[in-house]
């Protein structure tokens, strides 16, 4: 009897093995998968001052300096009071009521992507996109 509990504690040692030995780099696998992280900018990217060229963001150009705050966007000509960022595509789409040269309400979307900014007057044809950069 004894040798009979052995040859099947041997048998079943065996199945159990193999079993094993095909399905671990399966659950291995899935677990060692990383999850998917999003990679796109949130909305303080575009919060900052922003020139169209980076010899603006000195000194002697600070006056073509924007200045995107979280509830306002200033420049040398408008001052405006800006809607909260809401998600737009790729980037964030805000309403401006500026006042300044002339008082106006427009729609705006930023789209930052590292140091630069893409600005993209949604109810214009004309002066449609700008591509900003990062003033330190």
């Amino acid at each position: 009897m004894n040798r009979t509990l052995s040859a099947l504690f041997l048998i079943a040692s065996g199945v159990l093995v193999a079993g094993c030995g095909s399905e671990a780099p399966i659950a291995q696998t899935a677990e060692a998968a990383a999850p998917v992280v999003e990679t796109k900018p949130g909305v303080g990217h575009i919060y900052g001052r922003w020139a169209l060229d980076p010899a603006f963001c000195s000194a002697d150009g600070a006056s073509r300096v924007i200045t995107i705050g979280e509830a306002q966007l200033t420049s040398r000509n408008y001052s405006c009071a800006m809607t909260t960022p809401e998600v737009n595509g790729e980037g964030w789409l805000v309403t401006l009521e500026c006042t300044g040269e002339n008082d106006v309400t427009e729609r705006v979307r930023f789209v930052p992507d590292e140091e630069k900014l893409k600005l993209n007057y949604i109810d214009r044809t004309e002066r449609n996109d700008e591509r900003l950069v990062r003033c330190p």
